[in-house]
């Protein structure tokens, strides 16, 4: 069955700096842009971004704790958003990216918006050589259910630092780790679950500080954490849980049958007294509908993550290689780790480099090898 993209466009920009084509403009509410280099080869990269907040969320850090964050999100998500670009279209490839309808984590809308844009390049431009599906954490997602759900138009795909498992495993994580965190440390009051309110950076800081030194280290080895990156992950679990339920109406996964342990002693009282959550049913379905990755792949699909994620776990791709087993897909797909800390903490060079290994694949059918260096 086909699928029919309608696409309304409700501004256009174009421009040429030194021979490369700039168009900005609007598909269906959400901003995108195109780059073309002057000596274009005729193929294209697709990128998808990372999770970004609502601005409802933006304000529960300090202004220099901010300041740090953005710090971060910059040097982690492909460094300078230019130079990031830079690394396809020096190989000659244009690159087009939607800013998506919304903000928040909109799997389903940057799947959508992605999808739009790339139809329309096609009819302006003409049909790519090479389509190449790539994305940072949250459009590490992307990519992986776009050229799940699109085969036919695009001929690989390069997730960086994402989730490629089904996308409630994460948000069941972030629950668990939230619900123990408030038991443990925030006296299992619920605020940081389902609070109406953010518990501001600095008061989960305070309850950390607070904590016993020998069980933060429990708790933090529990999750694969390192104890300097736990505020930050607490912090971003609650947004993710609190927007995510707030847009779609509910929790996406809830705790009922869930068994803690690995605690101690303290195992069975745990479960006794924890807080437990109930999904909502109409936000549980989208998850199901939307977010939810199958293994079934048909183009070479070469994902990049580091070896030590605070957010999302390089243990999530032993989930995805069993779905590409299930699905007989495991020809098709490829990993190559950098031995190193921190969320979508890739060199360019590095990026550059899968990149090449992803198109030599395309081209001569050769699967890479596994690296992990």
């Amino acid at each position: 069955m086909k699928t029919t993209i309608t696409i309304i466009s409700f501004w256009i920009l174009s421009t040429a700096v030194f021979g490369q084509t700039s168009e900005e403009g609007e598909i269906n509410g959400a901003p995108y842009q195109i780059i073309i280099p002057e000596n274009w080869n005729k193929g294209l990269v697709m990128y998808a971004h990372g999770y970004e907040e609502t601005d409802e969320y933006l304000d529960g850090y300090d202004e220099e704790e901010e300041l740090k964050e953005a710090e971060n999100e910059e040097e982690e998500e492909g460094g300078n958003e230019e130079e990031f670009h830079n690394i396809f279209t020096n190989r000659r490839y244009a690159v087009a990216f939607s800013e998506f309808r919304k903000k928040g984590l909109v799997v389903k809308e940057g799947i959508e918006d992605t999808e739009a844009l790339r139809a329309y390049f096609e009819m302006k431009y003409g049909k790519p050589e090479l389509t190449i599906m790539t994305g940072h954490s949250m459009g590490g997602i992307i990519s992986i259910a776009t050229i799940e759900k699109y085969p036919n138009e695009y001929q690989g795909a390069m997730p960086l630092c994402g989730w490629l498992a089904p996308i409630s495993q994460i948000v069941k994580r972030s629950l668990d780790m939230l619900v123990t965190f408030d038991y443990f440390f925030a006296g299992n009051s619920g605020e940081l679950v389902i609070g109406k309110e953010l518990v501001f950076y600095e008061e989960i800081e305070a309850l950390i500080t607070a904590g016993n030194e020998d069980f933060i280290n429990i708790f933090c080895e529990h999750f694969r954490l390192k104890a300097q990156d736990l505020a930050d992950v607490i912090y971003f679990f609650q947004i993710i849980l609190k927007e995510t339920a707030k847009n779609r109406g509910g929790l996406a996964i809830g705790n009922l049958q869930t068994i803690y342990d690995g605690f101690g002693f303290q195992d069975n009282e745990i479960n006794r007294k924890i807080r437990r959550y109930t999904a909502e049913p109409f936000t549980a379905e989208h998850f199901i509908n939307y977010n939810t990755t199958t293994g079934k792949i048909a183009d070479p699909v070469l994902a990049l993550h580091t070896t030590y994620d605070e957010l999302i776990p390089a243990s999530n791709y032993d989930l995805y290689e069993q779905l590409i087993n299930y699905q007989n897909s495991s020809e098709f797909y490829q990993q190559r780790y950098v031995a190193r800390d921190g969320h979508c903490n890739f060199k360019n060079e590095e990026v550059g480099d899968t990149f090449d290994q992803l198109i030599k694949w395309i081209s001569t059918g050769q699967k890479p090898e596994l690296k992990y260096e």
